[in-house]
């Protein structure tokens, strides 16, 4: 149900228990969004590209989540990344208004790919306990500052984060 005008506030914990994929990308939903209150079934939800607002908790999302896209929202304030699912395989978060420090160290080992492009993160990052099948991280434009060292064969975008310096191992 992507690029149909949706509009209106949407409420996830009505969601059936047993729902594994939802995709409303594109549409115009508003309100924010409780991701506690997902089903326990789920394995992949796109809300990219809507008008969500507020802050979201990442820490108690269901267990076999394996994708999860909210780009291109006007989501905020901090987040943790250590608590994921060890599911999960694709997380988008970019084009929102996220703030605050990044912990990679944490990632679940089945993380493929990870991008946080285009908020307001700030700090210095450590990609030194990346999951091993991590093939994309994207963290360009922000205010990451410090000395990064990348691991040999990761697809990065450091770039538009000013103080950066990164070297390639």
């Amino acid at each position: 149900m992507f690029r149909n005008a949706l509009s209106g506030t949407i409420q996830l914990d009505h969601l059936p228990k047993k729902m594994q994929l939802l995709a409303l990308s594109q549409n115009q939903l508003t309100g924010s969004l409780n991701l506690e209150s997902l089903p326990f079934a789920m394995l992949s939800l796109g809300l990219r590209e809507n008008k969500f607002t507020g802050q979201i908790s990442l820490e108690n999302l269901p267990k076999k989540l394996a994708s999860l896209h909210l780009q291109k929202n006007q989501l905020s304030g901090p987040l943790c990344l250590t608590s994921l699912p060890q599911a999960l395989e694709q997380l988008d978060l970019s084009n929102n208004h996220f703030e605050g420090s990044l912990d990679f160290t944490k990632l679940p080992n089945s993380m493929a790919g990870i991008s946080v492009s285009n908020n307001a993160f700030s700090g210095t990052i450590d990609l030194g306990n990346l999951p091993k099948g991590l093939m994309s991280l994207a963290a360009n434009g922000n205010k990451i500052s410090g000395t990064v060292h990348v691991p040999a064969g990761l697809t990065i975008k450091l770039h538009a984060n000013d103080g950066l310096t990164v070297e390639m191992m």
